[in-house]
């Protein structure tokens, strides 16, 4: 808004133009007022002189004030009584020519920039217009202070909007009520979203179920109620607030359905009619205003539904229900300065709605105000612990709650595990997994093994007089923590030793990893050395080897069958293989034992 303005007397008369040019139009605030980011202010007071002027002072003046007023009816001549309070909450000066007390500066003709810039917090209440007496506004006053003539003043608005930022659960969540009557009808009336943006339409899809035969769908009645809870010192407790509320219908919408229309198939099961209606909300803050609650001020939305039934026997039920509804302002429907959309087309209002479904993630300069992570107070996050080393994760967050032989790691843990100490552990690990210990050292390992455990050493399929080993007074099972607890049990026949969850167990061993420091300082180890390469394995000479007869063979024969029975070595059977020159002379001992049954038939 550029004004010109003229008096008589003093060196100048007049200034040929002066304006409050701001960067944006409007400032945005995206999400509550406890979580929306900081804003940037920013402009340029433009002045530009024909002739010398002087001047006292230039000033610029950004003022936030917050209004609530009611009349509420009396029944003297006056008419009415009035309740208001107002106040200013916000106030920032600029201050760029000050000549000082009682004293002029001379201002030369010619063009003036005087920028200002400030960052605005998140928290700031938004701009609510719209009501006669009620408002929340801030608005930006320009001065020109002269000594002997008027002062030259130009004045701008300026509005802030909230808006919900495109992960908020109102836009992606669907509003419905549904219910059965019994006898009546099973209704379901619902939007596609809680939120709405002001100056666009509001889509309610209805479904109806009659339940009762002969019964008729009469008038059906949609409505968007808008609520004011106003307070005149919304800081007091509750039990001394000065309020006054009221209600105005936004919109409303009256539709009957055809006589003609027949009923439709709904989910397959049910007959019932099936339709959607369009709400289009006003195009003028006055007539409608967005959610809000600031200030003293709470605006809410919500649409109240009526459906008559017309029943057979004559009479009439009325079916009630409401849904809540948001609306807020968009960044992309731009307001005037008279509070109406400046587009009103149905083609911005359809963009406005696209441009916040597909809307993308916010940009880097609008966050540039943010809370640092540096500035975020640690206390409270679970990970990682203060006091947890490399095998103590927290109890409750640990997959193994169990705290059963977990002494040796506490005892490792306690101090910094060193390298040497874990390149040992994990040698000695590598070394008894690969180890072919003879026949006779399993036997007594094993026989040693039972005796600690309180098995007995009688056959492993018969019926045990011993104790049970899951009872509470057998032995705890370990879950393998260390190498060593490990080489106790590698050669042990599986049931004699198996935890009751072998999962656990894999997975605490494959979890026990190094520090990441004990890593770095640890050398790279390489492969196995008793692991040939391909070009060795190519050169050797490979040879079957003999076929050897087994340890024991017993022939039975009863009556016209003949059935035979192979002893198999027990310590193969407990290391869980077979080789293949006991699988080569079994074969062959099978075909010299037909042979033989052959020539005694003849």
């Amino acid at each position: 808004m550029a004004l010109s303005f003229f008096s008589g007397g003093g060196s100048a008369s007049y200034a040929k133009y002066f304006d409050i040019r701001l960067d944006e139009g409007y400032i945005v605030f995206r999400g509550g007022e406890q979580e929306a980011a900081s804003a940037q202010l920013s402009g340029k007071l433009l002045l530009c002189l024909s002739e010398p002027l002087a001047a006292k002072h230039v000033r610029l003046n950004l003022t936030g004030i917050s209004r609530v007023c009611w009349h509420l009816p009396s029944g003297s001549a006056s008419g009415s009584r009035k309740s208001w309070r107002e106040k200013v909450f916000y106030e920032k000066t600029w201050t760029f020519r000050d000549a000082g007390k009682s004293k002029t500066e001379v201002l030369a003709a010619g063009n003036y920039e005087f920028p200002f810039h400030v960052i605005l917090e998140g928290s700031m209440p938004e701009s609510v217009e719209g009501l006669s007496d009620t408002y929340v506004t801030y608005r930006f006053k320009a001065e020109i202070g002269r000594k002997y003539a008027k002062d030259i003043v130009v004045r701008k608005p300026l509005r802030i909007i909230r808006t919900l930022e495109s992960s908020a659960l109102e836009l992606s969540h669907a509003m419905s009520v549904e219910n059965i009557w019994p006898n009546k009808i099973e209704y379901s009336i619902s939007t596609p979203t809680k939120a709405v943006i002001f100056g666009t339409s509001l889509r309610v899809d209805f479904k109806l179920i009659p339940l009762l035969k002969g019964l008729k769908i009469g008038q059906i009645v949609s409505q968007l109620i808008e609520s004011h809870d106003l307070t005149l010192n919304p800081e007091d407790p509750d039990s001394i607030r000065n309020t006054y509320k009221s209600t105005r219908t936004i919109v409303s919408d009256e539709y009957e359905l055809d006589d003609e229309g027949s009923l439709e198939i709904i989910d397959e099961e049910a007959e019932g009619y099936q339709f959607s209606r369009y709400l289009d909300l006003p195009k003028t803050l006055t007539r409608c205003l967005q959610d809000t609650d600031t200030r003293g001020i709470k605006i809410r939305h919500k649409l109240k539904f009526r459906v008559q039934l017309l029943n057979p026997d004559g009479h009439i039920s009325e079916l009630r229900a409401t849904l809540p509804v948001s609306i807020f302002i968009s960044p992309n429907l731009a307001i005037d300065e008279n509070n109406n959309l400046v587009d009103q087309t149905p083609q911005t209002a359809r963009r406005a709605v696209d441009d916040i479904a597909q809307q993308a993630p916010p940009l880097y300069g609008e966050h540039q105000f943010d809370q640092l992570y540096s500035e975020v107070d640690p206390s409270g996050y679970r990970t990682p612990g203060p006091g947890s080393g490399p095998g103590t994760p927290f109890g409750a967050l640990s997959r193994n709650i169990s705290s059963e032989n977990l002494a040796s790691m506490n005892a490792l843990t306690s101090t910094d595990l060193s390298v040497s100490a874990l390149q040992t552990r994990l040698s000695n690990l590598h070394a008894s997994r690969f180890s072919n210990p003879s026949p006779t050292e399993i036997d007594n390992h094993a026989d040693s093994e039972q005796r600690r455990l309180g098995i007995s050493t009688a056959d492993y399929f018969g019926p045990s007089s011993g104790s049970n080993s899951h009872s509470p007074a057998s032995p705890e099972l370990s879950r393998r923590p260390s190498d060593e607890g490990y080489r106790d049990h590698d050669h042990i026949p599986s049931g004699m030793a198996t935890p009751f969850h072998p999962q656990y167990a894999e997975v605490e061993t494959l979890s026990r990893v190094p520090s990441y420091s004990t890593a770095m300082r640890s050398t790279v180890r390489p492969c196995d050395s008793e692991l040939p390469d391909y070009q060795a394995v190519v050169a050797e000479d490979t040879a079957m080897p003999a076929l050897q007869s087994p340890q024991q063979a017993y022939i039975r024969s009863a009556g016209r069958g003949t059935s035979m029975n192979t002893g198999i070595d027990v310590h193969q059977l407990r290391s869980g293989h077979f080789s293949s020159r006991t699988s080569n002379s079994h074969d062959e001992e099978d075909r010299r034992l037909r042979l033989v049954q052959a020539r005694a038939r003849v």
